[in-house]
């Protein structure tokens, strides 16, 4: 984005700052790069009159390079006034446009800064990266030209022409200006990932890398060359080498903001979070007027399931930045995320005008959370505008990597024969999508089906285990294109192609829109709704998460399975079943262990009106987000909001896996979220003898824990309205000699049931594919 680039502090000339003391002393101390120590003489300057305009000017400069970009556009708006002549206001007003996102406004003010200097070099370039990022790499190049014309020394201008000539395909002008750049500056960052990306545009992976290795030996204490070869090696998806040259890089160049914010994010690529917030926050100080370092430090945040820390660095960023579409798309997950639903809907709403589809899947993403808007037909509205602005099919690239299996003739539509059934996920291990499908997808019939996955995530344990050992082949496509990875399933011949990650974190659900199979298939995983996509041929479901009539909310064709529409494979090391916990004559212990996006403030009433019906019955909510102070103390807020009583609620954050489910021994009565319940939840708290008590909506995230329940035959623990939540509550707590009964022997009811019944599961599946299958046979 043109001006996004940070203040330079350099101070504005003044013909008169020698009759101004302290003013003088305030550009001294801005020459020294102390904007800290120069901004208070400023202030003071300008409340005297010292200086003019140009005490305005400078105390601009001063704020902008603090990162404080409101009030430096305040004074830079004094100073345009007080020097109606003068290029730089218009000029620092322009990047403060770009850094917020403010295209056209940063266009019109650069253009009226070369109307007062046709040779100011800072504002042709700022013309020209708006060019470059709007495609028009000719008109782009001109300015650059013109740049260079009044300044041809600024190795900048030079790597701006490198960047332009690798746009318009002149790979080898590009790889030498960069190198040109990197001879005077050997730590720039910028340029060394130009010249990584410039080298591979002409050149296979192996002989690029081998060729900055050549230059680096040559000259050995340059950062540019290890920074060069981590950028080929991430391109690689190899993450564990780029991470060994970025720290190389730093050691040659410690304290380089850019450095600091790529070894951070390499850091974090490999888990090592707590290693990483460092590096980007001295980065964020470094460069405050870097709202991509923000961004960073959020989504490092976010991996880190600390979502109230990562609104509050997106707050900031959206103060300074104003409404940025990749920060409110943030903003939006992380309000979700504490369980702000409604202002989470609103954030993602404001970036859609600008953010495009990846805003419109972030929106959607939101929705079904939202106590209003979550319903099946908002939810549908939402799918289709993504395809809509997705586009048709789009077409299909050239595999890199051989076909895991002979191809066979295409179109081949025998509907006998055996398929290939292939498997995308993020989900491949102990994750929801693991526990939910694994049972099934082992037991499906191997004489009939073949398994082929395709990993969006690598992950080691015991499920990811099983994965593999019931798949014909196996590939990680973690770091491939969507187009890449479409081409790939559509060279080892996939037959049937199955979802499992739809518009979730880890989802490529646009991978189906290149069509890589001629049957494509949703199922579990972010199975929240309809997709909204053509692509997506069928919807696997059962009848009571799309019972008849429920096909209009839906783009896909359900494929309803006889049973449920999952398979819920219980833990080895869960707990066994401990007694009531009411039965000691304490009272009920109610709990919810979901996410806190799924609470919202109706639920919250509702948990009141239980609770204000049992004064000896309490509530345990657990969840990694209560894991932070700010977050429980919030939720405390809204809670009192709602009249829940805090002393009788407990708030805990996440604990291993195994502890989790130790922790429904505390609890008599699950209550499931409305309107986006209980899906693996729902399965555990049944598993550890736990009721679950569900609100019944109409999307498919309304309906998970329905299905769960009907699957086992306790339907009677469904309601339908919220009065009939709070009734049934109160009346199921009452009776606890009945919760007894029912909690001895709910483990081995869930392992009788279809629910947990692995060998059925899987002939009902493949019964349920080869009928999609043959449809599509049908068709000729």
């Amino acid at each position: 984005m043109a001006g996004s680039g940070p203040a330079t502090g350099r101070a504005a000339d003044d013909p008169k700052a020698a009759e101004a003391p302290r003013y003088r002393a305030a550009l001294l101390a801005l020459a020294r790069g102390t904007p800290e120590a120069a901004l208070p003489l400023l202030e003071a300057a300008e409340a005297a009159g010292e200086g003019g305009g140009y005490a305005a000017l400078n105390r601009g400069l001063a704020l902008m390079q603090l990162g404080r970009l409101g009030e430096a556009a305040a004074a830079l708006e004094r100073a345009a006034t007080a020097l109606p002549g003068h290029p730089e206001p218009l000029f620092r007003l322009g990047t403060i446009a770009g850094l917020r996102g403010e295209t056209g406004r940063a266009e019109a003010l650069f253009l009226a800064t070369l109307s007062r200097d046709p040779a100011h070099v800072t504002a042709l370039a700022a013309l020209a990266a708006l060019e470059e990022a709007g495609g028009r790499h000719g008109a782009a190049a001109g300015l650059i030209a013109r740049a260079r014309q009044a300044d041809p020394a600024e190795p900048e201008l030079e790597l701006a022409a490198a960047r332009i000539a690798l746009a318009l395909g002149q790979a080898e002008a590009a790889a030498a200006g960069a190198a040109a750049v990197l001879a005077q500056r050997p730590a720039h960052a910028v340029a060394a990932r130009l010249y990584a990306e410039a080298l591979l545009a002409r050149l296979p992976m192996e002989a690029a890398l081998a060729e900055i290795a050549a230059r680096a030996a040559a000259d050995p204490f340059a950062a540019g060359w290890p920074l060069a070869a981590a950028r080929l090696h991430g391109l690689a998806g190899q993450p564990a080498a780029a991470l060994a040259e970025l720290q190389t890089a730093e050691l040659l160049a410690p304290d380089q903001p850019e450095i600091l914010a790529l070894l951070g994010g390499a850091l974090a690529e490999v888990g090592r979070r707590q290693e990483a917030e460092p590096m980007l926050r001295a980065a964020i100080a470094a460069r405050p007027t870097d709202a991509e370092l923000r961004n960073r430090l959020a989504t490092l945040y976010w991996r880190d399931g600390k979502s109230a820390r990562m609104l509050r660095v997106l707050e900031d960023a959206v103060s300074e930045f104003g409404p940025q579409p990749a920060l409110m798309m943030n903003r939006a997950l992380a309000l979700n995320a504490v369980g702000r639903q409604e202002e989470a809907l609103a954030s993602a709403d404001a970036a859609v005008p600008e953010g495009g589809v990846l805003a419109l899947v972030n929106r959607i993403a939101v929705l079904p959370y939202h106590p209003r808007e979550g319903h099946a037909a908002s939810l549908l509205a939402c799918g289709r505008a993504i395809a809509a602005k997705l586009g048709g099919p789009a077409p299909l690239a050239a595999p890199r990597a051989a076909p895991l299996a002979t191809p066979r003739p295409a179109r081949n539509r025998d509907p006998g024969r055996r398929l290939r059934v292939g498997l995308l996920s993020g989900g491949f291990g102990r994750h929801p999508v693991g526990w939910l499908t694994i049972g099934g997808v082992e037991n499906l019939p191997p004489e009939e089906f073949a398994l082929y996955g395709y990993a969006l995530k690598p992950r080691e344990d015991m499920l990811s285990a099983r994965f593999r050992a019931c798949c014909a082949g196996w590939r990680d496509v973690q770091h491939a294109g969507d187009a890449e990875i479409a081409a790939t399933i559509a060279a080892d011949a996939i037959d049937i192609l199955i979802d499992l990650g739809g518009y979730g974190e880890s989802g490529r659900i646009f991978v189906l829109n290149h069509r890589p199979a001629p049957v494509q298939v949703k199922w579990v995983g972010a199975q929240f709704s309809t997709t909204g996509l053509p692509c997506v041929d069928w919807m696997l479901t059962d009848r009571w998460e799309t019972p008849e009539g429920f096909e209009r909310f839906y783009s896909e064709r359900l494929l309803r399975l006889p049973d449920g529409y999952v398979c819920y494979a219980p833990p080895p090391y869960a707990p066994a079943v401990t007694p009531l916990p009411a039965a000691s004559g304490q009272g009920v212990t109610f709990g919810c262990f979901n996410n806190l996006a799924k609470v919202t403030p109706a639920v919250l009433r509702c948990w009141a009106r239980i609770l204000a019906a049992l004064p000896e019955a309490r509530l345990e909510l657990r969840t990694h987000v209560l894991g932070d102070a700010a977050a429980r103390e919030a939720l405390f807020a809204r809670m009192a909001e709602a009249g829940l009583p805090p002393d009788r609620v407990r708030a805990a954050g996440g604990v291993p896996h195994r502890e989790l489910l130790a922790a429904y021994g505390g609890i008599d009565i699950a209550l499931d979220p409305f309107p986006y319940t209980g899906g693996l939840t729902a399965c555990e708290a049944l598993w550890m003898g736990v009721p679950v008590l569900t609100l019944v909506g109409d999307s498919f995230a309304g309906r998970h824990a329905f299905s769960h329940l009907s699957n086992i035959g306790l339907e009677g623990w469904a309601a339908f309205s919220e009065e009939d939540y709070v009734a049934l509550a109160i009346a199921r707590a009452r009776d606890v000699a009945a919760l007894a009964a029912l909690r001895a022997g709910l483990r081995g009811k869930v392992a009788a049931s279809p629910l947990a019944d692995a060998p059925r599961f899987g002939r009902s599946l493949g019964q349920g594919l080869r009928r999609a299958w043959g449809e599509y046979c049908a068709k000729g």
